[in-house]
Parts: structure tokens; C-alpha cells; sequence
């Protein structure tokens, strides 16, 4: 597993490079961050865990009377350790995971239940058709604890819902989407306790926190994503017809559980703020991975994350990157660029409903999607396709929408062609800052 890494201030350094404007000088202007603007909680139909503060979940470790666990204090020794260790050098936690990623503005902490044994066989629950079978078995938990647990503290931000519930159960996986799959659902019942409702719940098994015979909290990491309300971005169907395919090729953590959560997620969680761009200027930027940094490119700013805009990073295979080599571009750095159009619904999806007007598996544009360098959408067309390569990181002196993606076009066809170029002049030694041009031209 991937080693935890220093947090970095969050710095913007402005540099020379060599683009000009048309009358021969370097630009001055430098981006600007917005305030007041409405983040994704704001506006998500679906979410439990707040994104910023100190927040306590319940994590139950859950035997049936068919199925018990060999070792019950070695268990609720490894979710400790996977939940909140912060000083393990072969492990990232999840409470060391959204500690950095959101630059310390989540806390999380993971309250490990005993080992909760369900009134019947496995297979019981696995053949209810009449109600919700996690529902049944939450119901079974919290009416188990309740004398000895205040489930008010599994509140944090007092809204009444109990922030989330995580089930590690004791049963071979199946397949994806069976019931003895991982994953996040809704509680459908009505029953409060303490006057607290259970809302958001996992539901995963213990096979997926040992991966090769090592502790790994990358599917619990993955989950609570969710419970923040972030989207999937992988592709529920591929080759299904509609031509959004692939999703992010497996490089995030909300694809492919891998790396880190991208800058559009981040600032949709209000960890990082958009460094907007909407006049030429030059711009050096620190490792994203360390400083937060990323700049929101548009020739439309409305004072919104929800519409369509362009992300640019710097990408250095370092921190939660390392070891990521085959989702992640071949290991190689520079800007990458992301094309999000977080336009608010209707949504008429029936793989994926969801707020935004877009997703990444069955809408007409992709909700999040790379813009590939070398412009020839390897990531859908190679052989095998589903990838990001090596090639599809901006280099020095290469420029978007210079000899490739010419004519890159907005989703919104009123808005035409993108009205800019971002052009990368030179990367420092040993991954210390990337210096970019943004020169904004006729559409």
C-alpha cells in the first residue's frame, strides 16, 4: 500500500513563460477565487457524512449463525486499524485518507462495534423478497446497541440522521450487484433511536478489506465517497449504445479505487477552492496531489460549480499516486485536463439518476471526462480501450487546442467552440511546479 505523505500549503506562484499576449507582453492577470458559491451538498439529493469537521461513524462487524467469524478480536482489531490508524507505514486508513485528501478538513473516525450476530441463517436474509434485508439486519443492530450506545454521537452535524453505518459481513462475495456485493443504499425503514434515523449504509464483506493477504481500506475509502455524495464515475454498461463509455478509465478513486479524488470532486466538497480563470494569464502550479491546486478554465463564468467548465492540474505520480502507474498515465507527470459538464438535472438515466444532468454511463455527455493530449480518445478507441496512457498528459510545449483538439467544442452547442488554449511551457526538476499559459481567443 501507498506510504501517507506531509501536507503542503496551498500556494499559487505566478511566473513568466513563453506565450504573449497579441501585444507582445506577458499577461498580469492571476486567477481569482470565487466566494459564496453553493457546493455539492448544497445541492445533492443524497448524502449523510457532512465534508467538513469531526465526524463519528458505526462500524459493525456482522456474523450469522451459519457464517461466524473464526477470530472475533482479530476482526475488530483490523477495522481499527483500517478505519484509524494514522501511523502505518504499509496502510493508508480511511480517517488518514480523508484527513489529507481533504487538507484536514474531515475528520472521520470509525467506532467499532462487537461482533453482531443476526437472528437468522445467511441465507434467510439473502432470500427476502418482502422488505429491505440490510434494513432488516440495521434494525437488528441499533435495537442491539441501544442500551449502550447514545446514537446522537453518530450525529455530528445535529440534523436528526444518523451520519453512516458501515456492515463488514462474514459471507463469500458474489457478483456485482448482488446482494453479497459492496456497496451503498438507503435505510427504508421509519424506526429513530435516540432520535436518530439510520440513513446511509455500507454493506460489504470482509474478503474485501484483505487484498493479497494485506489490510487494504481502498472499497471503504471508495463507499464513503458516496456517503459524501460524490458520484461513480466509471461506466455501469459498457457497449451499451448511448457512447458514453469508460468513465475515467479507472483513474479515481470514484472509478477505479485508485489514487485520489479529482479536483471537480474536491471542489464540489469544499476542500479546495477553483482557482478561476476567465482572462489570459500565466500560472505555475504545485503538485495537485500536495497543494490542492487546480484551475477552473471557462469564457462563460456564471459564479457556479454547476455548468460546464474545464479543470486543469498538474498530475506528479507522488502521495496517493504512487504505485498507480497503470491507471494513472503510465506514471508519466505534466497538466492533465478534465472536461466537466455539472449542469443540475432533470436526469433521465435508469442505469444511474442523479442530480446533475449528466453521468458517466448512459447520458449523452459524460458528466467528468478527460481531454487526452495526443487528442486520439485512446481511452475509448484503443486497443484494449478503457485506459489512460502516457500520452495523454500536456508535456512542455504542448498546447490544448494547439495541433490537437483544434476543435474542441462545449457540450452546450450555443456556446461553440472552447475559446481558449492552455499551453504547458516547462516542468521543474523533481516535480516542484509546472508552469502554464492560458490565452483566450475567438471561438
Amino acid at each position: 500500500m501507498k506510504k501517507s505523505w506531509a501536507i503542503l500549503p496551498l500556494l499559487l506562484l505566478i511566473a513568466s513563460c513563453d506565450f504573449t499576449t497579441s501585444s507582445g507582453e506577458a499577461p498580469t492577470g492571476e486567477p481569482f477565487i470565487p466566494q459564496g458559491l453553493k457546493l455539492g451538498q448544497t445541492e445533492a439529493t443524497f448524502w449523510s457524512i457532512p465534508a467538513v469537521g469531526d465526524a463519528k461513524v458505526l462500524v459493525v462487524p456482522v456474523e450469522f449463525p451459519d457464517r461466524r467469524f473464526s477470530n472475533p478480536t482479530l476482526i475488530q482489531d483490523q477495522l481499527q486499524t483500517v478505519f484509524n490508524d494514522t501511523n502505518n507505514a504499509n496502510l493508508v486508513s480511511l480517517k488518514q485518507f480523508y484527513l489529507t485528501s481533504s487538507f484536514e478538513k474531515l475528520n472521520l473516525e470509525g467506532v467499532i462495534a462487537p461482533i453482531f450476530r443476526t437472528r437468522f441463517n445467511a441465507s434467510y436474509y439473502e432470500n427476502l423478497s418482502s422488505a429491505d434485508p440490510n434494513s432488516i439486519i440495521i434494525e437488528e443492530i441499533m435495537s442491539s446497541l441501544n442500551p449502550t450506545i447514545d446514537f446522537r454521537d453518530f450525529d455530528s452535524n445535529a440534523d436528526g440522521n444518523l451520519d453512516g453505518i458501515y456492515m463488514i459481513y462474514n459471507y463469500p462475495p458474489g457478483q456485482w450487484m448482488d446482494f453479497w456485493w459492496a456497496y451503498l443504499n438507503i435505510y427504508s425503514g421509519f424506526q429513530r433511536y435516540d432520535t436518530v434515523l439510520p440513513t446511509s449504509y455500507i454493506w460489504m464483506p470482509y474478503d474485501f478489506m484483505v487484498v493479497n493477504g494485506q489490510l487494504n481500506a481502498t472499497t471503504f475509502i471508495h463507499e464513503t465517497g458516496h456517503m459524501l455524495g460524490l458520484e461513480d464515475y466509471y461506466d455501469y454498461a459498457i457497449n451499451d449504445g448511448s457512447g458514453n463509455e469508460y468513465g475515467l478509465g479507472g483513474a479515481d478513486m470514484m472509478d477505479g479505487n485508485a489514487g485520489d479524488h479529482n479536483p471537480f470532486s474536491k471542489m464540489m466538497l469544499g476542500w479546495i477552492d477553483p482557482l478561476v480563470v476567465t482572462e489570459d494569464m500565466d500560472v505555475t502550479l504545485l503538485p495537485y496531489i500536495s497543494s490542492g491546486q487546480a484551475l477552473l478554465i471557462t469564457d462563460q463564468w456564471k459564479n457556479t460549480l454547476f455548468d460546464e467548465y474545464i479543470i486543469a492540474m498538474y498530475y506528479t505520480p507522488t502521495g496517493f499516486y504512487q504505485g498507480q502507474d497503470d491507471y494513472y498515465f503510465d506514471g508519466r507527470s505534466g497538466m492533465v485536463l478534465y472536461h466537466v459538464d455539472a449542469r443540475l438535472g432533470p436526469n433521465y438515466s435508469s442505469a444511474y439518476p442523479t442530480h446533475f444532468l449528466n453521468n458517466n454511463t448512459d447520458s449523452t455527455y459524460k458528466l467528468i471526462r478527460f481531454i487526452e493530449a495526443d487528442g486520439n480518445n485512446s481511452l475509448y478507441f484503443a486497443n484494449p480501450p478503457g485506459w489512460m496512457w502516457a500520452s495523454d498528459v500536456y508535456r512542455p510545449r504542448q498546447t490544448f487546442r494547439g495541433n490537437r483538439n483544434l476543435g474542441y467544442r462545449w457540450n452546450q452547442t450555443s456556446r461553440g467552440q472552447v475559446g481558449f488554449t492552455i499551453g504547458v511551457n516547462n516542468e521543474a526538476v523533481g516535480y516542484r511546479n509546472l508552469s502554464v499559459s492560458v490565452r483566450f481567443t475567438s471561438s
